[in-house]
């Protein structure tokens, strides 16, 4: 069970706000909205449980980076809402994940959206699909609905990954060169690692022991939404 402090998340966060900063992967109002996060969550103090929001108004967004094939690429965390709940046991500690990465072109035409679900529950029914998945296209939540993929699965299998998570992967895809020096810096490491247990250390214990039963069972089945218990 992990036991970290909304105060320690906070202060961590702001450091990788500040690093990311300066490897000037960050738009300035990207860095405003990492910072009011981090603001927040320190202002939780102790706190086991907190919640944390980025509403599309104020994206965590990134300066233009480069894909592969030399396609200039603009990315953004465009949406979050996340409950931290540490009471959880036995499964990462969220009873709410949303989180969007939308990639857009120099002109921000929308190229494409990804979201980071935990899988919806009503009624004592649960959504189809892993506990924790990746799913191209999503919701607009009210946005143009016109740009909403028409097809929702599949489901992939999927961690949790929250803000600093997000913004790893999105450096290390787009910004390869300033992701390359920010992994080998000790003090962002650490940053990113008190996100990696909130989100991995659970995950990755349901993965094990999976590995270490008798082989009647899969991964896939094991974390699929209605067996996670």
């Amino acid at each position: 069970m992990t036991d970290i402090r909304a105060r320690d998340a906070g202060e961590a966060l702001h450091s990788i706000a500040s690093k990311l900063n300066g490897a000037k992967v960050l738009e300035p109002e990207g860095l405003d909205t990492l910072l009011r996060v981090a603001r927040d969550l320190k202002g939780r103090k102790r706190s086991p449980g907190w919640r944390l929001e980025v509403d599309r108004g104020m994206p965590v967004r990134f300066k233009v980076g480069m894909a592969s094939d030399g396609k200039k690429v603009r990315p953004k965390i465009d949406y979050a809402c996340i409950n931290v709940n540490q009471a959880l046991v036995d499964r990462p500690p969220f009873d709410c994940f949303d989180l969007a990465i939308v990639l857009e072109d120099e002109t921000e035409n929308l190229l494409s959206r990804w979201h980071i679900d935990l899988a919806n529950a009503s009624g004592g029914a649960v959504q189809a699909g892993p506990l924790f998945h990746l799913q191209f296209g999503g919701r607009s939540n009210g946005f143009n609905r016109s740009q909403d993929h028409p097809v929702k699965e599949p489901r992939w299998c999927h961690p949790p990954m929250e803000l600093a998570l997000a913004s790893e992967m999105i450096v290390a895809n787009f910004f390869e060169e300033a992701w390359q020096d920010l992994r080998e810096d000790r003090s962002w490491c650490t940053s990113i690692n008190l996100f990696q247990k909130l989100c991995y250390e659970s995950y990755l214990q349901r993965l094990q022991r999976c590995l270490d039963a008798p082989s009647g069972s899969t991964i896939l089945r094991d974390v699929w939404a209605s067996n996670w218990n």
